[in-house]
């Protein structure tokens, strides 16, 4: 089998292909740069390989992590629409790229490639609101987390606790396999001078062998490097350390983005679901819905809130039976526009009739007051 070479990572990149029955998705680089690769438009391409006939899954890992939120959520998105999936790791696997690596069903890891494991963590600006409800995501998100690894392992929870608790958990390949996040230990991969270097900025305590590493640069090598500094906004002579540097800068503000990104969405959707209550209550109240209707206005309020709460204020008052039924203050007689039960049934059989049909209550209570006073049970 030809050896692969693998090269400096790039922000994130998503290939999702078929090959034959098989379903392959490529996720390199770091995951908090979605680019153009969006949640929504990740599903829609996974859904169109497996509509076209892919009965299975293979995702090939090569980031240094990111969002945990979002790798969650491809998580999520392979499991709804594959099932499951197998997975295959590159010289490195790590922080929120090992959730999807725990929750494949098996996972091989190349020989001289890293996996490094550490809680889910974020950031958040905005007022003590703000702070609480990202703590409580991020607990839950936490707790999700250690379940997966968790699920996975082959030595004493204890030890992994430890290990949790501590930091950085970064592992080889074997290592790995052994706590029983990697079922299989693959072939080694190459990689390049950059590559490496961009590994160990990014605080690992482990070193590629030299056999691996690809010491003389090609042309083309130093051409993509270049490529690579002038897309970071770099000059083109930058050296491999001052592009490391770059892309660990960017990964730090994608991350700190994309922690601002879901606070405000969590935000937007708590004071969404607190209006549409508010908006409820008060309809209720007024008597411009009924109980029995409020559930189906939630959630036309929910699909196009807009839309809905223009509709709904303009909905008029629903009249109380108090406000139909006029006792009389000499008999206790309950009259509808000054008429009892008997004298509409004497005197108005159609308004008798329409009542029944569209004002039940009323009709009931005219009715049971007849009875009442007739002595009928």
């Amino acid at each position: 089998m030809k050896q692969q070479i693998l090269e400096l990572m790039p922000g994130l990149q998503i290939s999702i292909k078929s090959e034959g029955t098989v379903g392959r998705v490529d996720i390199i680089g770091n995951i908090s740069e979605w680019g153009d690769n969006n949640a929504i438009d990740f599903r829609e391409r996974c859904q169109e390989v497996k509509d076209a006939g892919a009965t299975s899954c293979l995702v090939y890992l090569m980031t240094n992590g990111g969002d945990c939120f979002q790798a969650n959520e491809i998580v999520n998105i392979l499991i709804e629409i594959f099932g499951s999936y197998t997975g295959e790791g590159g010289a490195i696997v790590a922080s929120a790229g090992t959730y999807i690596a725990v929750n494949a069903t098996s996972f091989l890891m190349a020989k001289n490639g890293q996996f490094m494991i550490h809680k889910p963590a974020g950031s958040v600006y905005g007022t003590e609101t703000d702070m609480e409800n990202y703590l409580k995501l991020l607990k839950n998100m936490t707790i999700s987390y250690y379940g997966s690894y968790k699920a996975k392992l082959k030595k004493p929870e204890p030890d992994f606790l430890a290990k949790w608790d501590g930091g950085d958990f970064w592992m080889t390949a074997q290592e790995a396999k052994d706590w029983g996040f990697v079922t299989e230990v693959k072939e080694p991969v190459k990689v390049t001078q950059a590559l490496a270097a961009s590994i160990k900025a990014s605080g690992s305590p482990l070193d590629f062998s030299p056999e691996y590493i690809i010491l003389n640069q090609n042309k083309d090598n130093e051409m993509n490097l270049q490529a690579i500094a002038l897309t970071l906004g770099l000059a083109a002579t930058a050296t491999e350390p001052e592009i490391t540097a770059k892309i660990a800068e960017n990964a730090k503000k994608a991350g700190d983005y994309d922690a601002l990104v879901a606070a405000t969405a969590q935000k937007e959707k708590t004071e969404k679901a607190a209006n549409i209550k508010a908006a409820l209550d008060k309809a209720e109240k007024e008597h411009r819905i009924t109980a029995d209707t409020r559930a189906n206005w939630q959630t036309m309020l929910e699909a196009n809130y807009e839309t809905t709460i223009k509709v709904l204020e303009a909905v008029q008052v629903v009249s109380a039976l108090s406000s139909e039924i006029v006792v009389s203050a000499e008999n206790g007689t309950k009259t509808y526009n000054g008429k009892s039960y008997e004298q509409l049934e004497a005197e108005n059989p159609a308004l008798l009739a329409d009542l029944a049909e569209n004002k039940s209550e009323v009709f009931a209570a005219l009715f049971a007051d007849w009875k009442n006073r007739k002595g009928i049970n």
